[in-house]
């Protein structure tokens, strides 16, 4: 994938993938789901933490895709199936494009966060930060690989960035879903990550 201002380098994407990772059922597990502007894409990640260590690993666990507009109805009963297959905390889904699906989710007792604005913005920044120093780790999809590469850096306000869906000339919903779930993996546990003295 050629792309001018790429979010992701792809020698550093390349340094983070694992053919072999997998899920694990039983542990504490984050999804997000997030849409196309055009709507007629959508996917779904999840992360999970690795057990003793600072490193996470996230997974594309499905696409959809219609040639009109996407099911906002049948994506949310699929999501819901893969939410009750895992300890599911929350979803996390952007307002301006995920908002009818999560929706649908509430009355079923699922956990939706929205991430937009500055969240969006320091999520992006949690994910780079995790793939620049090997802490997020991937089972190299070549859907989510290709998603991950066609994704455009997009300058915000003073200093910030974020992924730009529009700009991508791609679909990336699963890099702006993973950089979603990065938000939550990269959550700092109750002891300090930064020792003084």
């Amino acid at each position: 994938v050629n792309v001018q201002n790429p979010a992701i380098n792809p020698s550093a994407w390349e340094a983070v993938a694992d053919k072999k990772m997998k899920l694990d059922i039983e542990a504490t597990t984050w999804m997000a789901i997030d849409l196309s502007p055009d709507r007629r894409s959508g996917c779904l990640v999840a992360a999970q933490q690795i057990e003793n260590s600072d490193k996470f690993k996230v997974v594309l666990l499905e696409t959809y895709s219609n040639p009109v507009n996407i099911d906002d109805k049948q994506m949310a009963n699929s999501v819901a199936d893969w939410v009750k297959k895992f300890h599911t905390e929350t979803v996390a889904y952007s307002r301006q494009t995920a908002g009818a699906v999560a929706t649908r989710l509430i009355p079923g007792g699922i956990s939706v966060t929205p991430i937009d604005g500055a969240l969006y913005g320091q999520s992006c920044d949690e994910m780079l930060s995790a793939v620049i120093s090997g802490r997020l780790i991937h089972n190299d999809n070549p859907e989510m690989n290709k998603q991950v590469l066609s994704a455009v850096k997009l300058p915000f306000k003073d200093g910030g960035w974020y992924l730009g869906r529009k700009v991508s000339n791609a679909t990336i919903c699963a890099a702006v879903a993973m950089s979603m779930v990065s938000h939550f993996a990269t959550r700092p546990e109750s002891e300090a990550d930064i020792v003084f003295g």
